[in-house]
């Protein structure tokens, strides 16, 4: 008996679909959810969500996406001067622990 080869065939999928799984995904949907809504493979989704992130990181303005990538980078340095605004407020009080200690044994004494 020869076995008969199976053809697969591969499904493309547009580019507006692509942005509305990965818009779902971005929306608190999880993947298997979403995978087995429209049989799509759980990995695919990721590899559309990667390379949707590569593409906005590398090419910011060819989209249109401008005013996007700009928010974009506004978040990023608000977020990183929040956290450095967070240690230094954590610093600032154990400094204050540490003077209130130190006036507090003088006082004593």
């Amino acid at each position: 008996m020869k076995d008969k080869k199976t053809v697969k065939i591969r499904k493309s999928y547009d580019a507006d679909f692509k942005q509305e799984v990965i818009r779902m995904l971005a929306s608190g949907r999880s993947a298997k959810e979403i995978s087995e809504a429209f049989g799509i493979a759980e990995n695919l989704l990721y590899r559309w969500k990667r390379m949707a992130t590569k593409k906005i990181k590398s090419t910011p303005g060819e989209n249109g996406n401008d005013k996007s990538a700009k928010l974009t980078a506004e978040v990023a340095k608000l977020r990183a001067e929040n956290a450095r605004l967070k240690t230094d407020r954590e610093i600032l009080k154990k400094a204050l622990g540490l003077l209130s200690q130190s006036d507090s044994e003088t006082s004593m004494s």
